[in-house]
């Protein structure tokens, strides 16, 4: 067994070379991007901008919202990253930056009963969650069960709601929820488990489980 552990100690310096190599080689592109490089901010777009608008999306359930905060926020950030400091990842700046926008979105834009009850996602988006195979009733019944969970989802209160959609569906870690939204770890494990219980017993109620 001697032998394992040289190798074990190689592979392990190589990930940690190849992990410090892709953050110096973002750390390079927000230098080149915040000097006025538009081809170094397009790839730092590219790397990030499918989870800025997934998190936009889970906020708002729009997709043209979801994107309109999206591009709004890329455009916030491409004047603001020479302010950049780097106390916590750019990932987790850009998530914090999406989050306060979709938010206000939210806030700001009038609630009527569909938006409310979350029954209004686009057929685009019903379409292509649905498999090929479903047959019409099998589909009208996924489209109930959706539309029931994303009406609980959407009742909760706001600070449990962000921590369940960050946590579940954006699959952070709680470290970096605790980032974007600037609360302590403790909060956002007490918020989640409170989100959680809350649908479970909502669930139940509505016999989904």
């Amino acid at each position: 067994h001697w032998r394992t552990k040289p190798a074990t100690g190689c592979l392990y310096r190589t990930m940690q070379r190849n992990r410090l190599s892709i953050l110096d080689g973002e750390s390079e592109r927000i230098a080149r991007a915040a000097n006025g490089d538009l081809r170094a901010f397009d790839e730092l777009v590219h790397q990030h901008y499918s989870l800025a608008y997934s998190l936009a999306y889970k906020v708002l359930g729009e997709e043209d919202d979801a994107r309109e905060i999206t591009q709004d926020a890329f455009v916030r950030i491409h004047r603001a990253l020479g302010s950049f400091r780097g106390d916590a990842s750019l990932k987790t700046w850009i998530m914090r930056i999406a989050m306060r926008l979709s938010l206000n979105r939210r806030r700001d834009r009038s609630r009527s009963t569909w938006h409310r009850l979350g029954l209004h996602g686009s057929e685009t988006a019903t379409h292509a969650s649905t498999p090929a195979h479903q047959t019409p009733e099998g589909e009208y019944i996924s489209r109930e069960v959706r539309a029931h969970v994303r009406a609980q989802i959407d009742g909760l209160p706001e600070p449990l709601r962000q921590v369940l959609i960050l946590n579940s569906f954006e699959d952070l870690s709680y470290e970096e929820i605790a980032q974007i939204l600037d609360l302590p770890i403790g909060t956002v494990s007490s918020r989640l488990h409170a989100a959680r219980k809350k649908l479970l017993h909502q669930f139940e109620k509505s016999d989904l489980l």
